[in-house]
């Protein structure tokens, strides 16, 4: 994060800060409705990870006790079909206590970028940019720099849910195709932003493998620019051997797709052989002669009589060691 930067403001879980009243214009777009869980399914592109732990619990005692007190909000898909958009954390708490209904608030007609704007903006708000994983971060920070189209409609969109939870709306806008608003917005240098960008390209099980940081960030952005296609091959390798790709040999990798020559027989082979290489080559480790031995043996010994003696006195040990030498 660069110092002095403005950055987006983190607000903390919006289920703590239960309203008097919900405030909510009563147009037919707006109405609060009871929906049947059973009705609504996950918005089907959902990247954000549901709560677990203390913080599940408690939302999950609050709905037994006092039920959802913030509407979720839904698009209507189909009759008496839902996907949701504001409130999984909700729905999955609401399941888990018990409950068969869910206050919602029906949308209808929305874009899917108007549709993904909702789930993006909800995340926000309950966790702040800050707290989420970096392949969620890289879902933001791609839905404002490429997806969101309307700028208004964000505007909007954030305004809404901002009033829902009972708070004043204080949105700026921004130019969401800059990447340097972008990195003003959020605080992030723009090669972060430009990182975070890469990152939000590779498939759902390098994403895994970065937020459980079992690979480097650096590379999991070499392994971006391989197609999906070729990522799904990367990732059937490491599933069957256990080597950890580097840096090199992605690259090397990334350079065969460009020239359209990679091949998953040729992905394999590469790896292996390269990993191989690494075996073959010996690794030596540097040690320090204490004080007391040095002056003991070796104070008055020229450099190459000392590698003498204690090589003499190594292969002298390691023989008596073996059963070989004179007792």
């Amino acid at each position: 994060m660069k110092k002095g930067s403005p950055v987006r403001p983190i607000v903390h879980d919006p289920i703590d800060l239960i309203p008097t009243s919900f405030d909510v214009v009563h147009t037919p777009e707006n109405v609060i409705v009871d929906l049947p869980i059973s009705q609504i399914v996950p918005y089907h592109d959902h990247l954000f990870r549901l709560y677990e732990g203390d913080r599940l619990n408690d939302m999950v005692e609050s709905i037994r006790e006092n039920g959802v007190l913030t509407p979720t909000i839904v698009h209507k898909i189909a009759d008496r079909q839902y996907e949701m958009l504001a409130g999984h954390n909700r729905m999955n708490a609401s399941q888990i206590a018990g409950k068969e209904t869910i206050p919602a608030i029906i949308k209808e007609g929305l874009t899917e970028e108007e549709a993904w704007l909702y789930v993006v903006e909800t995340n926000l708000l309950q966790r702040g940019f800050t707290e989420m994983l970096l392949s969620e971060r890289a879902a933001v920070i791609a839905a404002h720099y490429g997806r969101i189209s309307n700028q208004g409609k964000r505007t909007d969109i954030e305004r809404e849910l901002l009033k829902l939870e009972g708070r004043e709306a204080d949105v700026k806008n921004i130019n969401k195709n800059s990447r340097k608003s972008l990195a003003d917005e959020y605080g992030l240098s723009s090669s972060t932003i430009a990182r975070l960008l890469r990152i939000n390209k590779l498939i759902p099980a390098f994403k895994e493998r970065l937020d459980n940081k079992k690979i480097q960030q650096t590379v999991c952005v070499e392994i971006s620019y391989l197609s999906e296609v070729e990522q799904q091959w990367l990732d059937r390798f490491l599933q069957t051997y256990s080597i950890k790709p580097d840096l090199a040999g992605i690259h090397m990798l990334h350079q065969k797709s460009k020239a359209s020559s990679l091949t998953e027989e040729g992905l394999q082979s590469l790896l292996l052989n390269l990993d191989r290489e690494k075996s073959r080559k010996k690794t030596y480790k540097s040690m320090k002669i204490p004080k007391s031995v040095y002056h003991r043996y070796f104070e008055s010994k020229a450099e190459d009589e000392i590698c003498t003696i204690v090589t003499k006195a190594l292969e002298l040990y390691f023989q008596s060691e073996d059963g070989h030498g004179d007792k």
